[in-house]
């Protein structure tokens, strides 16, 4: 009885172990055990891209870097409590919101406050965070020693795109002249280093992480006066979206912070802003900036060339194949097909016709997050960020090149076409071996245009969470507000891979041109003709 009792008691353990593991995430609706989480970390203190797993830093994914910062410490913590594992997502803050409304991530902890434009098309937990309105002036304005939103009155101001301190803040100072809202935070900190603005608004935190990086500026606290900016506890709420519907992650999300105090939160962001990677400041001078970022993100910018290299070259190969399809498929004379074969050739070229149009004639940043984000939205597909990647640069490029292509083929003479079908060709054959050769020649200069531009136009694919060159450097500047500093090194490096690349494809196009010095073959078949030597050009 004792063993069957010791038994049924193992037993019971075990099953409890099984029913109560999974029970935390199973009822959050994360079935794979995995919290991914959705951030910019490139918005301190909220959240920093840095090199290293220093103080605690996560890595981030299909990323060699790791993200920290105050969103990152309060999803450690949230991860931990559902008994989950934590993947944190590296997005642009304008992807957020589709990226959670497409189920392509849990969760988005980013600073959002909670508007109610945002609630009708995300749901937002309880509040992880209470961020008062604040501004920023340089120590040299005429603003700094400002007391009051009336002492504010006729300044030129901006704050960050998309964000309650823009849309809602600003218009409360009096005649105030509002410059166009900035990309992002570390772009409204500039546009006040550099003049363009006497103060840009932003929140507590944000301020003081800003103070770090630009000891010039002075921060402009009103809370507790009358004379400050109105706003709604919606707008100081910064919550924690999830999709519309998932009230299991929600409430789960809920569960933990309904634990927490402001006071809580507060301690958590100081934490945050004690460990920024530009807590010490950032080193006075352009040339000491530039090496502070080298030696400390310099990896971080060579595997970001690196990709973007790849992407561009693997891209324009594909492109090139696509093009090469629908150039041949729309030179085929419909003249020699009849019935349905006829049909089928006009609705295969109505068709290319339509993608060459649309792709030619809309942004590739908007095409990526359409395919991307418009896959998972529409068809439950979630596709990998490279694989995504791959398919919007080379159909893009594909829709170029095709034009390219069918302008080479119809350079060739008519001539030629028809010699080569009188002696019994088909099309494909007279494509492949009389046309094409010479005509990819004529396109080569094309093809190294197409090379370069994918370069530069990888950039977009920051959009979709790509650790290219440019999301990099949106990390840097996230992370050190260093933003001309590191717009300098970007350049340059685009500089360098773009004349190489030149270098390279005017190489490629004299090799195919072949040597100007050959025989000519007389009428017995011999070579004892003299060699011809192209005339110098004058």
């Amino acid at each position: 009885m004792k063993q069957m009792r010791r038994f049924a008691a193992l037993c019971s353990v075990l099953l409890a172990m099984v029913w109560l593991a999974p029970a935390s995430y199973a009822a959050s609706g994360l079935e794979d055990g995995v919290l991914t989480v959705a951030m910019e970390c490139a918005y301190a203190p909220y959240n920093w891209t840095q090199p290293t797993d220093e103080n605690g830093a996560v890595p981030i994914r299909e990323s060699n870097d790791f993200a920290g910062g105050y969103d990152v410490l309060m999803a450690k913590r949230i991860a931990e409590h559902l008994g989950v594992e934590l993947e944190i997502v590296r997005l642009d803050w304008d992807s957020l919101v589709p990226a959670v409304q497409s189920g392509t991530v849990d969760c988005v902890i980013a600073g959002q406050s909670i508007t109610s434009e945002r609630l009708e098309s995300v749901d937002f937990t309880a509040p992880y965070f209470y961020a008062s309105i604040v501004a920023l002036t340089r120590q040299d304005s005429p603003y700094a020693m400002a007391q009051g939103l009336s002492q504010l009155e006729g300044a030129t101001a901006t704050s960050q795109l998309g964000t309650i301190w823009y849309d809602v803040a600003i218009p409360q100072i009096p005649g105030v002249n509002i410059l166009t809202a900035q990309e992002s935070a570390p772009a409204m900190l500039m546009a006040l280093e550099t003049g363009r603005v006497n103060l840009v608004v932003t929140d507590i935190p944000t301020a003081k992480a800003a103070l770090q990086a630009y000891p010039d500026f002075v921060l402009l606290d009103f809370t507790g006066q009358e004379d400050n900016f109105q706003v709604s506890s919606e707008d100081v709420n910064i919550g924690i979206s999830v999709q519309k519907g998932n009230t299991q992650l929600k409430e789960g999300i809920n569960s933990l912070l309904e634990t927490m105090t402001e006071e809580d939160f507060n301690a958590l962001m100081d934490q945050a802003i004690a460990v920024q990677p530009l807590s010490d400041g950032l080193p006075e001078g352009f040339g000491a900036q530039i090496v502070y970022l080298l030696q400390n993100y310099g990896d971080s910018y060579l595997k970001g060339a690196g990709l973007t290299v790849l992407i561009a070259v693997v891209c324009t190969f594909f492109g090139c194949i696509i093009g090469l399809l629908c150039g041949i498929v729309q030179t085929i004379p419909a003249a020699t097909t009849k019935g349905v074969k006829k049909v089928g050739l006009l609705l295969v070229r109505g068709l290319m016709r339509l993608y060459v149009e649309v792709f030619r004639g809309t942004p590739m940043i908007l095409q990526a997050v359409l395919i991307f984000y418009g896959a998972a939205y529409v068809f439950g597909i979630n596709l990998n960020m490279w694989t995504a990647a791959l398919i919007i640069v080379s159909v893009n490029t594909g829709a170029y090149m095709a034009e390219s292509v069918r302008g080479g083929i119809l350079s060739i003479p008519a001539g030629q076409t028809e010699a080569a079908k009188a002696i019994g060709m088909t099309h494909l054959q007279t494509m492949l071996y009389v046309v094409l050769p010479q005509a990819l020649r004529n396109i080569m200069p094309q093809v190294g245009n197409n090379l370069v531009i994918n370069i530069k136009d990888t950039s977009v694919l920051f959009i979709i969470g790509v650790a290219e060159l440019f999301s990099v450097h949106k990390g840097v500047v996230g992370a050190t507000y260093a933003y001309f500093p590191s717009a300098v090194i970007e350049m340059a490096i685009y500089l360098v891979m773009t004349l190489v690349s030149s270098a390279l494809l005017r190489w490629m196009e004299r090799k195919m041109d072949g040597s100007s010095d050959y025989a000519l073959v007389n009428q017995t078949g011999g070579l004892n003709a003299p060699p011809y030597h192209k005339p110098a050009e004058q």
